[in-house]
């Protein structure tokens, strides 16, 4: 029952149909699980931003720098301090005069930042290009079609990625707003309401995944199609069935290219060789999370797997939250943190699965997932609480966050796609360069641990010798009372002459 929120349209026959079926609690989600905290999460502070409400949305805030970028379903977009969620600005966009006739500006597609633009798309049509500094409207365009994915921009921020509802890829000009190019076709086959952003590798290619089980790479000068790879294959008797749509972003690490695809399984590509180097059978339309020595994956029947990046050997599984709608995975520290359609947030033990903390929100879907941001993790609802919360006592979080960012600025290093249009793909680096890049990631990130732990052994000593310290001071006490006891028990006995008092006697 669950599974089918995620769909644009199924026939009232089949809807009628799954109605009457024996089976119809099949996918019925568990009873919230009771946990008893391990840890203590701290709430740092929390506000709303409007949220999508019962309509299903990917909206998703936006990191840069200090500064964090949220909008609602309803128009609103904000510019929020990160240190303390104050709001810098705020822009409705329900005020345009494109959206009069609408319920709202229907905000669904959103948020991306590069530099001074950010962008957000709408159900009603529109992509909206604001300035960061101030949230004035720079530019916006019609495509033509509902925006429900998050528009991408190229690595240097020129040119912006728009998928549509339809599947069709517009190019703009950041700037001018100007259109380059459309391109694809609209497909009337059943798909997933949710879809794939767009995954830019520099500023020549442009990967996309599609509703037909396909990720296509796509030459960002003119739109041309280069190649495409096969994720799911289209099997079963009927259209709800064959849905194999590749709804995850796809994760490119090095030239290494990592997704999943609804009814099908997990995969990974050589972009550089153009081959398939594995699969598992782990179903999932959820973005993939991963660190230095796992992958994790939120299945879409609701469990939670991690997976080793080495061997993809499968470390654990949790199947407590089944078809609870658990949103994507985050790695944060040493923990796996997930939302569900109750909005608890649960922290998973990396090691081993394990739940060790169970927050509340207020009540609403969590559909996207959390966000790391340092040593805080943002956590935004369908009803519109964006909540930051803070678990990082060894700087666990913030280490491994810098890490898989510089990891991450990595991708497509060495692949190249040739094509008439295109001519050859570089993305500028050596594989020398990027083991050098990685290297110094690594030692950075050793710094910063070896740092933690010896900060750890300071005060470890420091306690140490604070307990040592109460210790000797109880210890002195005790024989200060004990030598005050026994020579008021000698005193006691003597006679003492006129005018004198002795300490037992009293004042």
């Amino acid at each position: 029952m669950l599974r089918n929120k995620l769909l644009i349209a199924i026939p009232l026959s089949f809807i009628l149909c799954v109605g009457c079926s024996g089976n119809k609690d099949l996918f019925a989600p568990v009873e919230a699980p009771e946990i008893d905290d391990v840890i203590d999460v701290d709430s740092v502070w929390s506000d709303s931003i409007g949220g999508s409400g019962k309509f299903f949305s990917t909206l998703t805030p936006a990191v840069s720098g200090k500064m964090i970028y949220a909008a609602g379903r309803n128009g609103d977009v904000y510019g929020i301090k990160s240190e303390n969620g104050s709001k810098v600005w705020n822009t409705d966009l329900s005020d345009e005069e494109e959206n009069d006739d609408k319920r709202s500006a229907r905000l669904s597609g959103g948020v991306s930042v590069s530099g001074s633009k950010l962008a957000v798309g709408s159900e009603n049509g529109y992509i909206y290009v604001l300035n960061t500094a101030d949230g004035k409207i720079a530019w916006k365009k019609y495509i033509g079609s509902e925006i429900t994915s998050i528009p991408t921009f190229s690595d240097s921020g020129q040119s912006l990625f728009v998928l549509d509802s339809l599947g069709r890829i517009s190019a703009f000009d950041t700037m001018t707003g100007e259109r380059r190019w459309m391109s694809g076709s609209s497909s009337g086959a059943l798909r997933l309401r949710k879809q794939s952003s767009p995954v830019s590798l520099g500023d020549s290619y442009l990967l996309v995944g599609q509703s037909d089980g396909k990720v296509s790479v796509i030459d960002q000068l003119n739109g041309n199609i280069l190649t495409e790879f096969t994720v799911g294959r289209k099997q079963g008797s009927n259209d709800l069935e064959r849905v194999s749509d590749v709804a995850a972003t796809p994760l490119v690490l090095g030239s290494d290219m990592y997704t999943t695809a609804y009814n099908n399984g997990f995969v990974e590509f050589s972009l550089k060789d153009k081959v398939m180097k594995s699969q598992l059978a782990y179903q999932s339309s959820r973005n993939i999370a991963y660190d230095t020595n796992f992958f994790v994956i939120t299945g879409d029947n609701g469990h939670v797997y991690c997976i080793s990046r080495g061997d993809y050997v499968e470390q654990w599984e949790n199947s407590r939250l089944s078809y609870r709608n658990v949103s994507a995975p985050a790695i944060y520290g040493n923990y796996v943190v997930v939302g569900d359609m109750e909005g608890y947030v649960y922290f998973l033990r990396l090691s081993d699965g394990s739940i060790e903390a169970m927050l509340d929100t207020d009540g609403t879907a969590i559909n996207v997932a959390p966000i790391v941001d340092g040593s805080n993790l943002l956590v935004y609802t369908t009803g519109g609480d964006l909540e930051c919360f803070r678990y990082d006592p060894i700087g666990a979080a913030s280490s491994k966050a810098a890490l898989a960012k510089a990891e991450f600025d990595t991708a497509g290093v060495g692949v190249s796609f040739s094509a008439t249009d295109s001519g050859s793909y570089s993305m500028g680096m050596t594989s020398e360069q990027l083991q050098q890049r990685r290297a110094e990631a690594n030692r950075i990130v050793s710094m910063i641990e070896a740092h933690e732990r010896q900060v750890a052994a300071q005060k470890r000593e420091y306690e140490r010798r604070k307990a040592e310290y109460e210790r000797q001071k109880a210890e002195y006490e005790k024989r200060v009372k004990e030598a005050e006891a026994e020579r008021r028990q000698q005193v006691s006995g003597f006679g003492l002459m006129p005018g004198v008092k002795s300490d037992s006697s009293a004042e």
